[in-house]
């Protein structure tokens, strides 16, 4: 009898050390979970909303029309990200690219893409690598529009960390006479 009861002590002991030490182990694996989920949503948490007084100090006198935030992701390699935006024939616009949220290395470039009816070839208007950035880190462009199709593109070139690029689109109104 005595051999039997030593041996449902000793199971005793090495089994509360055990789940002891499987507590430690999934306490531990919890809170690393936690670090890279924290760390996960903050890369991704750089490309909120705008708010509506940043966007009308961007644009001064002008208009809003449009906003678009785009996502810059960590990358090795160089890629592209491009959108389109519709215009309206010899109305005059103003563009600003806020780069504040942005990763390294990214150009901004302004294709003219013609009318629907009849597209031509690309035509190079703007490449913020030929521009100097604002003290405020963006670009403003202003001009008028010259057909009603205008491709935006963001070439990344060194995504060194994530990041976002804000583009917000006015009309300027002109004093009618």
């Amino acid at each position: 009898m005595f051999p039997h009861s030593l041996s449902i002590f000793f199971r005793g002991k090495f089994k509360k050390a055990y789940i002891g030490t499987m507590k430690s182990k999934l306490f531990t694996i919890g809170i690393l979970l936690m670090v890279l989920i924290s760390g996960a949503q903050q890369l991704t948490a750089q490309c909120t909303d705008m708010n509506s007084e940043r966007i009308k100090t961007l644009l001064g006198e002008a208009s809003y029309d449009n906003f678009r935030r785009t996502e810059i992701k960590y990358s090795k390699d160089p890629y592209d990200i491009e959108f389109q935006v519709d215009l309206l024939k010899n109305y005059e616009y103003k563009l600003v690219f806020d780069m504040t949220d942005k990763s390294e290395g990214v150009v901004v470039k302004l294709y003219d893409l013609g009318d629907k009816k009849n597209p031509t070839e690309p035509k190079l208007l703007y490449a913020s690598s030929e521009d100097k950035m604002t003290e405020n880190a963006t670009f403003d462009v202003s001009f008028v529009a010259p057909k009603t199709r205008m491709l935006i593109k963001y070439e990344v070139k060194d995504a060194t960390y994530a990041g976002c690029v804000s583009f917000v689109l006015g009309t300027i109104r002109k004093n009618l006479k």
